[in-house]
């Protein structure tokens, strides 16, 4: 019995230590719930009350707007302008503009245009004044006029003088010349030494210049031309020569006097370039050729045998030569 009443109570008492241990835990584990659950209902109010101050900021936000937007229009209607007006005002302004743009861009086009289109200056002259430096070597002053008929022709006009002798520049062409008179006794040329060329002459010439009606070529007297000329020249030589004669008895050389007259004729054409320099003066440019005709007045006939370089010359000759002078 002992036995038995002892293992009860044994039993009796893990019992109860294994209830009271499960209430105890119980209990904990319920006040553990409850603690949350009040934690989470603190943060649902603390969302709520968040909800509630958005939805009030929401529901302030639009009568805020409202208010600023009443405050422009009573600004807007308290001014004294129109502003469809204004805007129609500034549209023009807008316009205008854009009118003076285009227009300045065009008028800088035109600009250009005409400063790529404007051609050089060209003078309009009338007339030309030319002069031959190289007959001063052969003691010939040569000196013409060209007056301009239209665009492309004109007459040049030139007058010489000459006076040629052993002395100055025109010594090379004196001393090269081949002086002889006719002894109409023995009807042969007898050689004599010259002293003096005189003369003077004529040239005229009708000019055509070539390229006078292309566009944006120089018109007369400036440019290509193409010319026929005559020449008329009257000379007078002078020289000496020595004769035999009898001066008292006795046989002597005496000196003697000869004047010899030439007219020379000639006609030919030229080519010539005509070319302006500062737009004042020129420098022409020529050459070509000739049929010179040469005749003593005491001779029947044109001279022969004569070389080309002779002033008495007959036949074909080359023509060449530089003028330079002024443009008017």
């Amino acid at each position: 019995m002992k036995v038995s009443l002892c293992k009860s109570l044994l039993i009796f008492g893990l019992l109860f230590i294994v209830f009271s241990i499960n209430r105890s835990y119980g209990q904990d584990s319920l006040s553990q719930q409850s603690q949350m659950l009040d934690v989470k209902l603190q943060l649902l109010d603390s969302k709520l009350e968040l909800l509630d101050a958005k939805i009030k900021l929401w529901e302030a936000k639009p009568k805020e707007l409202d208010v600023k937007l009443n405050e422009l229009n009573n600004k807007i209607n308290s001014m004294d302008f129109d502003p469809q007006k204004v805007t129609q005002k500034l549209k023009d302004i807008d316009s205008l503009l854009k009118v003076k743009q285009e227009s300045a861009r065009n008028e800088d086009k035109q600009i250009k245009v005409i400063q790529e289109v404007e051609p050089e200056f060209s003078p309009d002259y009338k007339s030309a004044i030319m002069m031959d430096p190289v007959r001063l070597f052969e003691g010939t002053f040569h000196i013409s006029y060209e007056k301009i008929l239209n665009s492309r022709f004109s007459v040049n006009l030139g007058v010489m003088a000459t006076y040629s002798t052993k002395q100055g520049i025109s010594d090379y062409f004196f001393k090269n010349q081949s002086f002889a008179y006719l002894d109409a006794a023995s009807n042969s040329y007898n050689s004599f030494e010259g002293q003096v060329i005189s003369g003077g002459g004529l040239i005229v010439q009708f000019r055509d210049y070539l390229l006078a009606n292309h566009p944006n070529k120089p018109k007369a007297p400036i440019g290509l031309y193409a010319a026929p000329q005559l020449m008329y020249r009257n000379i007078t030589i002078t020289g000496n020569y020595k004769e035999m004669e009898v001066v008292e008895g006795v046989n002597e050389m005496v000196d003697k006097k000869i004047i010899q007259h030439l007219n020379i004729f000639a006609g030919g054409a030229i080519l010539g370039l005509k070319v302006p320099v500062l737009k004042v003066l020129a420098v022409d440019l020529f050459a070509g050729g000739n049929i010179k005709l040469s005749k003593y007045t005491n001779e029947s006939g044109f001279t022969k045998n004569k070389g080309w370089f002779n002033i008495d010359f007959s036949g074909v000759s080359p023509v060449a030569g530089i003028a330079i002078g002024i443009l008017k």
